[in-house]
């Protein structure tokens, strides 16, 4: 029979992922031990198993809601009413607080689907290429005309230059998180428009 689910078992998983993120960033993948996020989080082994029964499954969960959490994000900017400029900044700055409240998720979701066997692979892969292609969809708004093929390399120089944002940027700093987005999207569509249609 199956085991029923607690009513606060999502709150416990989301606890569970944010101290496994934590200590996946500080540690690395390989290094980190299941007793250590459960230390974290205040639970025992046995009841962290119940959530995720391997550290893989633990990963895996952790990367594919940070993805979904993502792409979601971004059709919402791109299903707009808006130009298609007002849309490119729309879509950095959901991109850019999104990462920003889970910060240490993406830094774990650049740095460790490598390490999930192949079948776990290929799920994140594909949410990543859904990313990637809804970047490039808004760039054939933004600036229509260029060959087909132009469009996928544009959405990832975006999509890489958002992404190790992270590793940089310090909202307390001098750049405001507004700012940051404005410059970031002036940055790109002054060159991206600019871009030649032959």
């Amino acid at each position: 029979m199956p085991r029923i689910r607690s009513d606060d078992y999502e709150t416990k998983a989301q606890a569970i992922m944010d101290s496994a993120a934590a200590i996946f960033a500080k540690e690395g993948y390989p290094a980190a031990k299941m007793q250590d996020v459960a230390k974290a989080c205040g639970a025992t082994k046995s009841m962290l198993y119940h959530y995720f029964p391997t550290k893989d499954d633990l990963l895996f969960a952790m990367l594919q809601e940070h993805l979904q959490r993502l792409i979601g994000a971004l059709e919402e900017a791109v299903a707009s009413k808006a130009d298609a400029r007002a849309k490119l900044q729309m879509v950095v700055e959901a991109y850019t607080q999104k990462s920003a409240q889970s910060r240490r998720r993406h830094m774990v979701a650049m740095n460790d689907v490598k390490f999930l066997p192949k079948p776990k692979q290929t799920p994140l892969i594909n949410l990543q290429r859904q990313l990637t292609e809804l970047f490039a969809q808004l760039l054939r708004e933004v600036n229509k005309g260029l060959p087909e093929e132009l469009y996928k390399p544009y959405a990832m120089m975006l999509v890489g230059m958002l992404n190790w944002t992270d590793f940089w940027y310090k909202p307390t700093g001098a750049v405001k998180p507004q700012e940051l987005c404005e410059r970031l999207t002036r940055l790109f569509l002054d060159g991206f428009v600019a871009a030649k249609k032959s």
